[in-house]
């Protein structure tokens, strides 16, 4: 019995070295975070990489996010857009408004404003105040969606009180466009959404 639980500590042992080795144990995000934020963008990336390569949906994002700004490594938006897009596809807010913005570019994807305005959309509603701006002037401008100005002034309105300081001007920009009824309209929108996507979330 002793010779069978030294060998299972064994196995446990070599298993947790092959783990070590790749990187998975020994990565840590905070330090990964930190090091980001410090402008020590290569000592992140050996955080952020193994943690990404293992479906860490916020390093994935880091490492994406590091490919399009050439954070750490050449600037790469083909590989921006395939790490922004595992991220986004397990509901991470910050990946999906970026993913959104690559398509509404044009970088790293063929250029595609319907599917920004999903990306968008889908950050939007978890109370992500950019996304919320970009799908606001996806509304005004009639981009990858219908035009709409009340939804503009409403999502607009809903940033702002994320403290995105632009959408202040998206706002006014809206509001030129509706009539009394329209305003009225916009209005009670924008309480319905700040309720929905911008109480819950906002940081006090």
């Amino acid at each position: 019995m002793k010779h069978n639980a030294f060998r299972v500590g064994k196995q446990l042992v070599l298993v947790l070295s092959m783990f070590a080795s790749t990187g998975v144990l020994a990565a840590d995000f905070p330090s990964g975070l930190d090091a980001f934020d410090r402008g020590d963008y290569a000592q992140a990336l050996e955080q952020f990489r193994p943690l990404a390569q293992d479906g860490n949906a916020r390093a994935e994002y880091r490492l994406g996010l590091s490919y399009a700004k050439g954070l750490g490594v050449a600037r790469d938006y083909k590989r921006a857009a395939i790490w922004l897009q595992q991220s986004a596809d397990q509901g991470y807010a910050s990946a999906e408004n970026d993913l959104g913005t690559l398509y509404d570019q044009g970088r790293g994807v063929a250029a595609n404003p319907a599917q920004a305005v999903h990306w968008f959309r889908q950050a939007a509603v978890q109370g992500h105040g950019a996304a919320q701006l970009n799908l606001a002037r996806s509304y005004l401008h009639g981009r990858g969606v219908r035009q709409d100005p009340v939804r503009a002034f409403a999502w607009a309105n809903a940033a702002s009180d994320l403290g995105e300081f632009r959408a202040e001007r998206l706002v006014r920009q809206a509001e030129e466009d509706l009539n009394p009824k329209q305003i009225a309209q916009a209005e009670t929108l924008a309480t319905r959404y700040r309720r929905a996507y911008v109480l819950p979330f906002r940081k006090y």
